[in-house]
């Protein structure tokens, strides 16, 4: 797996989708961060991030993670992870993320859950 990170977006009516492909760190979190608030001012507030390319996922990536959930809550908005690797799906639950965003294996499966 290569460093390097990358996101790419889309809006659907009032959902953002965000799909990550490398390892989630400070940078791409950050990354993720400033489009969820870019998306959140502008009052698309159901954010599905599909982590499939990101099987790696560090503590500072995590926290920043929890200030978009924050946001997004604030926002009275809704989170959905998807595609998550097993390793990360414990390591959120443990963290109690997913007492705040809902996980799932799919994109169309979240984005007709939320």
């Amino acid at each position: 797996m290569s460093d390097e990170f990358s996101l790419s977006y889309r809006t659907e009516d009032d959902l953002l989708f965000i799909k990550t492909s490398g390892y989630l760190n400070d940078l791409g979190a950050e990354k993720v961060d400033a489009v969820c608030m870019e998306k959140l001012s502008e009052g698309i507030t159901k954010v599905i991030i599909n982590l499939q390319d990101s099987p790696m996922i560090n503590s500072i990536g995590i926290s920043i993670l929890i200030g978009v959930i924050e946001a997004i809550e604030e926002a009275e908005g809704t989170l959905a992870f998807t595609n998550m690797t097993p390793t990360n799906k414990k390591t959120f639950e443990m963290m109690g993320l997913l007492q705040f965003a809902k996980a799932f294996d799919s994109e169309e499966e979240a984005a007709a859950s939320i």
